[in-house]
């Protein structure tokens, strides 16, 4: 019997090398530990400004 995966499926995102090393500076001066970490901290943030009580 296999146990269900919990995780919720990869967004897949081309980024340039240039744009990738701007993102990671800006996470790391946030504190953040991954890009991914960051980005769903920022989506989650919009959603707010706009009124959206993000899920998940």
């Amino acid at each position: 019997m296999s146990i269900p995966d919990k995780r919720s499926p990869q967004f897949p995102m081309r980024l340039s090398a240039e744009f990738r090393d701007q993102l990671e500076a800006e996470m790391k001066k946030d504190g953040d530990t991954s890009l991914a970490t960051w980005i769903k901290r920022i989506l989650r943030k919009e959603l707010q400004s706009r009124g959206i009580e993000p899920k998940g």
